[in-house]
């Protein structure tokens, strides 16, 4: 099986390393637009996020204006935003609020500032458990609150390394609420000189 990739310009992303140096010490994200596996261009987006420090959400108006791309031919290829102080790899708050199984997930990391590290993920949610599976799997899995209302457990892929295999992840976020299985698989970025 091949694996997934992203073909990104310099250009490009010398402006998502720009956009969240601009950005630190909060999130930055925004929004790549391209088709087939390669990127034609970004738009930055604001973070709105109540706690932008430690998350993100883009604002309305970038969202509305990537679904006119599809007119124009393009599609919403990859959701980028930065982890200011930690590693380039999804936080169950990343992996809780992905919606779109099709994009790729870029996440640049700024904990080394002058070496800023770019990694992609597909976060597809692969199973829904109605109430009563969640609250049987909730008495036998040792979840943790990782934010208010919102839990999780990771588990690891077989080399058991976060980040260099396929983990995935449940994630629920209410009490008595339906429980989801994000698979994270990675994407190799190539960057295009």
């Amino acid at each position: 099986m091949t694996s997934p990739r992203l073909l990104l310009p310099k250009s490009i992303y010398q402006a998502l390393v720009a956009h969240a140096r601009a950005q630190y010490p909060n999130e930055a994200c925004g929004l790549l637009r391209g088709r087939a596996g390669r990127v034609s261009g970004f738009l930055p987006a604001r973070n709105i996020a109540p706690t932008p420090r430690s998350d993100y959400e883009v604002d309305p108006e970038s969202l509305l204006q990537a679904l006119s791309w599809e007119d124009e031919g393009d599609e919403l290829i990859a959701i980028f935003h930065s982890h200011p102080t930690s590693p380039p790899y999804p936080s169950f708050v990343d992996a809780a609020k992905a919606f779109y199984p099709d994009s790729v997930y870029l996440i640049l990391s700024l904990q080394q500032p002058r070496h800023p590290e770019l990694k992609g993920f597909h976060l597809r949610s692969e199973a829904a458990f109605t109430r009563t599976q969640a609250r049987a799997m909730r008495q036998g899995i040792p979840f943790v609150q990782v934010r208010p209302g919102l839990w999780a457990y990771r588990i690891p892929s077989e080399g058991g390394d976060e980040g260099r295999g396929e983990d995935v992840c449940l994630v629920y976020d209410r009490e008595d609420g339906p429980m989801r299985l994000i698979h994270i698989q990675p994407v190799s970025i190539h960057i295009l000189l």
